[in-house]
């Protein structure tokens, strides 16, 4: 019986750099940026501790990054200057072979969502807007982890290993377990709880 493939789980927390577009309507916090880049660093420490080996045979999915041909997966990923970029461009000089992930139409119905948002300057607006988007956040949610889950299963074959970088919000993990060996290392696991915890402080002083 073949063994099942091995997907490794990486939970991310987003740096403003990841917002886009967005980010020059969002309100900085340096206490939280600090937090998010220790947690990157964490999750480098952890693939500088690999094997040679373990590279060459990784498959990458990544939060955020739409299911395009290969040339266009490389492109984005080339010119996109964040913090988890900069790791998926190392992981690639070592071996590893990215995969175009999500579903374009999802992404873009949640990136119109928060856009109706941060583009609000009326109060009452900006609050409506909100509701919007809370109302059908966790549906949309859902809809693209069963998108990331199949691109996986269509793609993921038994020999190979796959690491999922994903926002800590989704939960991807529970989808796959009965098909692969899935786990997060705990280097990971250690660091993420304080980057979520100054994002919550820091949502609570901005109510």
């Amino acid at each position: 019986m073949e063994e099942r493939p091995h997907l490794y789980i990486i939970p991310i927390a987003h740096t403003y750099a990841d917002m886009g577009s967005l980010r020059d309507k969002i309100p900085v916090d340096d206490q939280y940026e600090a937090a998010v880049t220790r947690h990157w660093v964490g999750i480098f420490r952890w693939f500088n501790s690999l094997p040679p080996d373990f590279f060459p045979r990784l498959q990458i999915y990544q939060d955020g990054l739409v299911n395009v041909p290969g040339e266009i997966v490389d492109k984005i990923v080339d010119e996109t200057q964040t913090a988890n970029y900069e790791i998926l461009r190392w992981l690639k000089k070592k071996g590893a072979v990215i995969f175009g992930t999500e579903d374009s139409s999802l992404l873009m119905e949640e990136y119109q969502a928060l856009q109706a948002i941060t583009n609000c300057t009326d109060g009452e607006v900006k609050t409506v807007a909100r509701l919007e988007y809370l109302k059908k956040s966790s549906l949309l949610l859902e809809e693209r982890d069963q998108s990331i889950a199949q691109r996986i299963r269509e793609t993921l074959p038994g020999g190979k290993t796959g690491l999922l970088f994903i926002g800590a919000a989704h939960d991807v993990g529970s989808l796959l377990r009965n098909e692969f060996q899935v786990s997060t290392p705990e280097i990971v696991n250690r660091v993420l709880p304080e980057v979520l915890r100054e994002f919550y402080n820091l949502g609570k002083e901005r109510k």
